[in-house]
């Protein structure tokens, strides 16, 4: 009987010519039943996907990364190349159930782990906004494992909020949903106690908006791609300098890596007293 190979490499051994192999990534993104990689071009896409199906037998769909995440809803475009031909899927972290399509809506497997950093450091009773929310992953796992007076989740993309307000649904759960720009819905839904920023590219031009509505002692959980935490904190003291507020740092954690040399960072901080 053949044996099943262990790897994509050692599925694609023989397959491909050993320069082509080597261009091939050793990692890739599994949402849900879905895998997504990224390879250059030259690379004979079908038989990498071939090659996933094969190896991992949870996997029914691979698609291909054609564009970085980009525009104002967070989405990029993929290709299917291998499976089931879907880009809808039901992915499970850490016990909550989310229904989401790849290619319109932004999600990371990769942040599970973060995601449950924040929320075991929600108290009972706060209220939390998590601002650019996605299909609700930080929102929802808040709410199921932990005890808050009220979540407010805000998004941008239509989609994504369709996908939340499923999903919030499927757990259970009592968490807000609002679609609109998280700038400025910041203003309209009172005080929070906690609040997460998940957009390490551009939370920086909304710490305006979500300082106003941050309670006396409040957290604020802000994302950032910088070299290290020594360079997030500066960036994050920086800006709240310019908006005439000093913080106190209380956590900085590397959670990921966006290139070799830039890493996706959390700064944890409240704000003085005396500013707040």
């Amino acid at each position: 009987m053949e044996k099943k190979p262990r790897s994509l490499h050692e599925a694609l051994s023989g397959k491909l010519a050993d320069d082509e192999l080597e261009m091939v990534p050793r990692s890739f993104d599994v949402i849900g039943d879905i895998a997504i990689i990224e390879l250059p071009d030259g690379i004979d896409k079908t038989l990498v996907g071939s090659a996933l199906l094969e190896t991992f037998k949870h996997i029914k769909t691979v698609a291909v990364k054609k564009t970085e995440v980009g525009t104002q809803y967070r989405t990029r475009e993929v290709e299917v190349v291998a499976g089931a031909g879907r880009t809808e899927t039901m992915h499970t972290e850490y016990g909550c159930r989310y229904l989401l399509d790849v290619s319109k809506a932004y999600f990371s497997p990769r942040l599970g782990t973060e995601r449950m950093r924040v929320a075991d450091k929600v108290q009972d009773g706060e209220r939390v906004l998590v601002m650019f929310a996605g299909v609700g992953p930080y929102a929802i796992l808040i709410a199921k494992k932990k005890k808050p007076a009220e979540v407010v989740a805000v998004e941008l993309n239509p989609d994504a909020v369709d996908y939340m307000k499923t999903n919030i649904k499927l757990n259970k759960v009592k968490v807000t949903a609002v679609l609109g720009d998280a700038g400025e819905e910041a203003k309209n839904h009172g005080m929070f106690d906690r609040i997460v920023m998940p957009l390490p590219k551009d939370a920086g031009d909304f710490l305006d908006a979500a300082i106003p509505a941050l309670n006396k002692n409040g957290t604020i959980h802000f994302y950032t791609f910088e070299k290290d935490c020594k360079e997030a904190e500066t960036k994050v003291k920086e800006i709240c300098e310019g908006l005439c507020c000093k913080i106190h740092v209380d956590e900085c954690v590397v959670c990921g890596s966006y290139s070799p040399a830039v890493s996706r960072i959390c700064v944890d901080f409240r704000i003085e007293p005396r500013y707040s």
